[in-house]
């Protein structure tokens, strides 16, 4: 977008947005355009969307234009859109790449998906300089369970509405997110906008633009994949399910979604409000520490349906056989499918089992390719195969193991393949199905599992996956998550409280935690619904250990396993290798640290950079 002034010249600073952008670009333009413009720049033999930042008189950047490396080449009229971002959408976007360790372009590019880049006119309005907001808005936390959170939700956005203005929803998933539509349109859905990449591309402009062009305040829901719409007069943002693994992106930049939102809350001077049935640890030592809104509500115990601890000790049953369901699990699916009611069986890992080790050395066999722990589970063509979750490689079941050569490779753990074939055996009467990202790839493939589950009943196995399309259960176990206690691991704990917390939350009349590690007490928190003690052993522990969120860690890996040349160059920032990677521990309060954040940031693509991962290994 021009500002309709032309004075000959002017030189424009632009960030391509690509995935790997390392710096800003240089244009020559016949007009001036306002920061934020998009435009369709040159770049080598083609074009590349970019988002101009700067434009001044070429006269008065003569100097610039004279250091140039290259010679300067012209955005045509013609390559200039209508559209753009405001001012504060690009100050939330250059703190997150500072967060980060990369370039803007390549953090815009992670955050807006395919189908806006494509056509931007059609999303996004010419940028507008709006009037100063006042000062950032503290968080408002809301811990509680499902049916008070969401009545919480309808009570902020019917208040948003009675002031004129507009709220975000965001969501982790588009389950989430239809479901959401559905428990907050109660009486205003005429003004409700859902967003998600599971639309059509021409449905998802429509709801945009209609989203865009309504004169009512709206509520806009969304997944991370609607970050950039703007109207302004948007004074709330909400983000739900604020401690889900699914905010996470996969690739580089590894964005995490609410560092983002959290800048561009601040910048707008829009109230932020995260929620969820256990925070996360980093948001519940903000409310300790007296840094939300007085308004916030965090319930520090959750009342749920009734759930035992059960000791599930390895014991042999009377023909040596060791079992995978102890006596209360079989009596709580007898009692279950006597009823005719449905049961959920959650297992923490899938295929057969989690681990392999070696009987002779104790070797742990790993992929080859990353060097992730490999998982055996069964073909659908017969035989068994190990898979690495970390990267999808796969490697035949008739192998030796790496370390000392020896055939006597012992399978540990349960996983949720085995889980399913105990079922079917002990239970041969009852429908059995399972829901993982395995066998069901698709959200359609997903609906149609859990429709035959919510129609005939009986057994269903699942992983973490299932929770995102389950709705309430009369009766659910814990069958084993005892595999994620041997993961070496900083937020395991926090990770295996929520898992249980979820399970309690979904259980309208009974569930069981079966357990091997009876002693850990994580588990009795957990089952007790005691989000307090558990916060404040975790919290404790993770300060005297300087572990987030009192540091950050940066996880740094080269696909080409050449890291002591890079941790020269990292010295000043002590890195430490662990395995193929090097890891920086840099003191909360300190990050981001400029000069580190550059250094990183002009890293190779073969690179891996995590910043503040949720995990080390």
């Amino acid at each position: 977008m021009s500002d309709g002034k032309q004075a000959g010249a002017y030189l424009v600073e632009a960030i391509p947005l690509a995935k790997s952008a390392s710096r800003n670009l240089s244009y020559f333009s016949s007009v001036r355009l306002v920061p934020g413009t998009l435009v369709r720049a040159p770049l080598r033999k083609g074009f590349i969307l970019a988002v101009a930042t700067s434009c001044r008189s070429a006269a008065a950047a003569k100097t610039a234009i004279r250091r140039a490396e290259f010679p300067l080449r012209k955005i045509a009229r013609k390559d200039i859109y209508e559209a753009g971002f405001a001012p504060e959408f690009l100050s939330a976007v250059e703190k997150a790449s500072l967060y980060y360790a990369c370039s803007a372009g390549a953090l815009l590019f992670s955050l807006l998906p395919k189908i806006l880049l494509e056509n931007p006119e059609k999303f996004f309005p010419p940028p507008q300089k709006r009037s100063r907001a006042a000062g950032p808005k503290e968080v408002l936390l809301l811990q509680m369970e499902d049916e008070e959170r969401f009545g919480q939700y309808r009570a902020q956005v019917r208040q948003c509405f009675a002031r004129g203005k507009s709220a975000m929803f965001v969501s982790p998933t588009h389950v989430d997110a239809v479901k959401a539509a559905t428990r907050l349109s109660q009486g205003i859905g005429p003004y409700v906008f859902v967003f998600t990449l599971k639309a059509k591309a021409a449905e998802a402009r429509r709801i945009w633009q209609a989203a865009l062009g309504e004169e009512h305040p709206i509520l806009f829901i969304t997944t991370a994949a609607g970050a950039a719409f703007d109207r302004p007069d948007i004074d709330t943002i909400i983000i739900e399910r604020e401690n889900s693994r699914a905010y996470c992106s996969l690739s580089r930049p590894y964005l995490h979604l609410k560092v983002f939102l959290e800048y561009l809350a601040r910048d707008t001077s829009r109230q932020l409000i995260l929620g969820d049935s256990v925070l996360s640890l980093e948001s519940l030592r903000k409310e300790k520490q007296g840094e939300c809104a007085e308004l916030s509500l965090v319930r520090w115990r959750l009342p749920a349906a009734l759930s035992r601890l059960v000791d599930a000790r390895e014991k042999p049953d009377g023909k040596g056989k060791f079992e995978i369901f102890s006596p209360e699990l079989k009596t709580l699916i007898s009692k279950a499918l006597e009823e005719k009611e449905k049961i959920f069986l959650f297992g923490a890992r899938k295929g057969l089992a989690p681990t392999t080790v070696c009987g002779d050395c104790g070797y742990i066999l790993p992929c080859l390719n990353c060097g992730a722990p490999v998982v055996l589970h069964r073909q659908k063509a017969g035989g068994n195969v190990y898979v690495c979750h970390a990267c999808g490689e796969k490697r035949d079941s008739k192998t030796v193991c790496g370390y000392c050569g020896s055939w006597k490779l012992v399978p540990l753990g349960i996983g949720i393949e085995r889980i399913v074939a105990e079922a079917r055996d002990l239970f041969p009467s009852a429908t059995v199905e399972i829901l993982d990202k395995d066998h069901a790839p698709t959200d359609a493939k997903a609906r149609i599992i859990v429709k035959k589950f919510e129609e005939t009943g009986g057994i269903l196995v699942g992983t973490e996956f299932a929770f995102f399309h389950l709705e309430k259960v009369p009766y659910a176990a814990l069958v084993s998550a005892d595999s994620l206690f041997s993961i070496p691991d900083f937020g395991i704990n926090e990770r295996i409280f929520y898992l249980v917390s979820r399970l309690r939350e979904m259980t309208q009349k009974e569930s069981l935690i079966q357990t091997r590690n009876i002693g850990k007490q994580v588990l009795a928190w957990a089952a007790q619904g005691n989000i307090i003690d558990f916060y404040l052993s975790e919290i404790a522990e993770r300060k005297s250990l300087s572990y987030p969120p009192f540091a950050i860690f940066i996880k740094i890996e080269d696909a080409r396993n050449k890291m002591q040349e890079t941790k020269d160059k990292l010295l000043k920032w002590h890195p430490e290798s662990y395995k193929n990677s090097l890891i920086i521990r840099i003191p909360k309060e300190k990050w981001p640290d400029e000069e580190l954040s550059r250094e990183l940031s002009w890293l190779s693509p073969q690179f891996s950079i995590k910043v503040d991962p949720e995990s080390i290994i």
